[in-house]
């Protein structure tokens, strides 16, 4: 995998920053979903948490899953200043989600597309772990040059994602333009 793609942990602060919530509002993408009190969740590449959290006040339990230790740390920090009791992180590895077949009814996973080395085994990871009938939640970047984000040469068009996670067994039931991004919302 070319490992320069990934998001530096040393710049985790820039996903931090109030002027995300106007582009990436949390409240407003998590909306697109119904994310009942009785869900495990689970946010993959879920960076410092800024997604996380928000998950965590709908749902009964989400696990904050990242490849980065870094990150990890950042989450672990939030969870204890917050006093956050339902937040598990989980180190991943490379092409795989570590949780069990089946396990959780609601996937999110933003900015992280162009990131994945093989999309089509991430996708399969993805939906071997949702439930039936579980909701999958995609955000990242439009495929157009835009003031901050990964190389366009990288980044996967909305039509390009849809055509990914449609071949591999979801449907698309709902999607939403933002101002740099896309949402995609899938179905098991």
């Amino acid at each position: 995998m070319n490992r320069s793609h990934i998001f530096n942990a040393k710049h985790a602060y820039v996903l931090e920053l109030e002027e995300r919530k106007f582009w990436e509002n949390p409240d407003k993408i998590l909306g697109l979903v119904e994310i009942k009190l009785d869900f495990v969740a689970a946010d993959l590449g879920g960076g410092t948490g800024f997604f996380t959290v928000p998950i965590a006040e709908r749902a009964k339990k989400v696990y904050a899953i990242d490849l980065q230790e870094e990150m990890l740390r950042i989450i672990e920090q939030k969870i204890r200043k917050q006093r956050i009791k339902n937040i598990g992180p989980l180190l991943s590895k490379e092409n795989k989600v570590p949780l069990e077949d089946e396990s959780i009814e609601f996937l999110i996973s933003v900015n992280t597309l162009h990131e994945f080395s093989h999309i089509e085994k991430m996708i399969k990871e993805m939906y071997r772990v949702l439930k039936p009938k579980g909701k999958m939640l995609i955000v990242d970047f439009k495929k157009e040059k835009t003031i901050f984000g990964p190389p366009v040469a990288i980044r996967i068009s909305k039509e390009e994602a849809i055509m990914h996670f449609k071949k591999n067994g979801l449907n698309t039931l709902k999607t939403m333009d933002l101002p740099f991004h896309y949402a995609l919302v899938f179905s098991k």
